[in-house]
């Protein structure tokens, strides 16, 4: 789908959520890895560039924050 990314990537998905990229939904569907559905966006791709060529910066407490918003909807129903 062109309007959403996916990731599988739990520290790019909580720096996405801190830098307030939309989140979509989780996919449960594998097990082992929960997948992250963010909404598609020019601001979620240059984001992610940066945080995958290491030249990210995040505020450390929304970063932590993030985290543990995202674990809550991990073991959400769990």
């Amino acid at each position: 789908d062109k309007n959403t990314f996916s990731t599988d990537n739990f520290q790019l998905a909580a720096f996405l959520l801190a830098q307030s990229c939309r989140l979509i939904s989780t996919d449960k569907a594998n097990l082992r890895r929960v997948g992250f559905v963010f909404e598609e966006s020019k601001e979620r791709q240059e984001l992610t560039e940066r945080f995958l060529s290491y030249e990210a910066a995040v505020e450390p407490h929304r970063f932590f924050s993030a985290q543990k918003d995202l674990k809550q909807l991990i073991y959400e129903g769990s």
